[in-house]
C-alpha cells in the first residue's frame, strides 16, 4: 500500500509541476509572518480552496495520504524550509510515508 501511495505521489507531482513551488511559496509567507512551524495539511486545504475555480470543481485533487511525502519533498528541495514541518518517523525497509 505505501509503495502505491509513493508512486501516486510521484504521478501527482508530475501532473502538477507547480504544486511544490506553490507550497514552498506559501510556507515562506508563513515564515515571514513569524511562524517557525506549520502543518502541511493546512497548506493542502488552502490550495484546494485557491484552485476550486481553475479546476472547475472542488479544487486540487491530491490525496491526503500524500501530505507526508509533500512535507519531506519540500524540506529536501527547499533548504530554507528544513524543519518547518513536523514529521513522524517513517517505518524502516522502504515503507514510504507510513507513520507510527
Amino acid at each position: 500500500m505505501t509503495q502505491k501511495l509513493y508512486l501516486q505521489w510521484q504521478q501527482c507531482k508530475q501532473a502538477n509541476p507547480w504544486l511544490l513551488p506553490r507550497l514552498a511559496e506559501m510556507a515562506r509567507e508563513l515564515k515571514q509572518c513569524g511562524h517557525d512551524r506549520y502543518g502541511i495539511g493546512g497548506l493542502f486545504e488552502v490550495l484546494r480552496w485557491e484552485t476550486r475555480y481553475s479546476t472547475g470543481d472542488l479544487g486540487l485533487k491530491v490525496n491526503n495520504n500524500h501530505r507526508a511525502f509533500a512535507a519531506r519533498d519540500l524540506m529536501d528541495q527547499f533548504p530554507d524550509l528544513k524543519g518547518f514541518f513536523k514529521l513522524r518517523e517513517q517505518k524502516a525497509h522502504g515503507n514510504f510515508g507510513q507513520i507510527h
